[in-house]
């Protein structure tokens, strides 16, 4: 106990007095467990998503290396555990006949080629303004032959998003708190007939949360998600590691604030 309490005071000593130093440190420390964790898991079961909605997605060696497999959340996506919260929307919305799917903000294409995965009579259209996230997205698409159903563009307009959105488009969005200019029905008025899930950055503008759905109340079913921690006992393929390393290993590398999504589902939409 005493040498516990020790390391804590040697702990909050550094992290107050030299906070770049040690804040540099820590982050290299993570960046290793998760190399280590994950050259450990793929090694037995392969380069691919274990568990979850996109089971069996393949994904690109590139993605681990350490910056990569820190900014993309990686580790979580090749587990299952990745927005785990978000998996019964998922597990409705695989259910509808959708032509269109829109990812905004598509990252390395997680939600991109997983969706095409699943929803094979679907073209998906993903944006992102990070010109490195479109390739590694292209790639994904690649890898998972599903790039003759993906078109890859960088900006999201509303004139854009106005030609896609329709009675049987699923719009998927995750782009760090542009939701509040861009998801206008009174702008885009196709969105009034669009499903969607959108990720709420209230880190942002604390009113999204509030904002968005209700611009959706009239035309919508709307449905709250919130960000619950993810139970590392409910995946079997960490049980070698330490706790510690469970934690990490699902906690998506969110340091930030809670995060929470919204489900919006059009009352004239596509049915089951």
């Amino acid at each position: 106990m005493p040498e516990t309490s020790s390391m804590g005071r040697i702990k909050v000593f550094l992290e107050s007095s030299f906070p770049e130093g040690y804040g540099a440190l820590r982050l290299r420390w993570y960046k290793h467990q998760l190399r280590q964790m994950a050259k450990v898991i793929v090694a037995q079961h392969g380069l691919m998503v274990q568990s979850g909605p996109f089971q069996g997605m393949r994904y690109l060696p590139e993605m681990l290396s350490p910056d990569q497999l820190l900014q993309h959340a990686v580790l979580p996506k090749i587990l299952g555990s990745y927005e785990a919260e978000l998996h019964p929307v998922l597990a409705q919305l695989l259910k509808r006949d959708y032509q269109k799917i829109v990812n905004i903000g598509c990252s390395e294409g997680y939600y991109s080629t997983g969706l095409a995965l699943r929803l094979p009579g679907a073209h998906i259209y993903a944006f992102d303004l990070d010109a490195g996230a479109c390739r590694f997205c292209e790639q994904m698409a690649r890898l998972n032959g599903v790039a003759d159903r993906v078109t890859i563009g960088q900006e999201c307009t509303r004139e854009r998003l106005q030609g896609l959105a329709t009675k049987s488009t699923l719009v998927v969005c995750d782009c760090e708190g542009c939701e509040l200019g861009l998801l206008r029905p009174d702008l885009v008025p196709g969105l009034a007939a669009s499903d969607l899930v959108v990720e709420l950055h209230d880190c942002v503008d604390p009113s999204i949360s509030r904002v968005v759905p209700a611009r959706f109340g009239e035309t919508h079913d709307v449905t709250l998600v919130q960000k619950s921690d993810h139970d590392p006992s409910a995946y079997p393929l960490l049980e070698r590691f330490s706790s510690h390393q469970q934690r990490l290993a699902v906690s998506e590398s969110n340091w930030g604030p809670p995060r929470s999504w919204v489900l919006l589902c059009a009352k004239n939409s596509v049915q089951m």
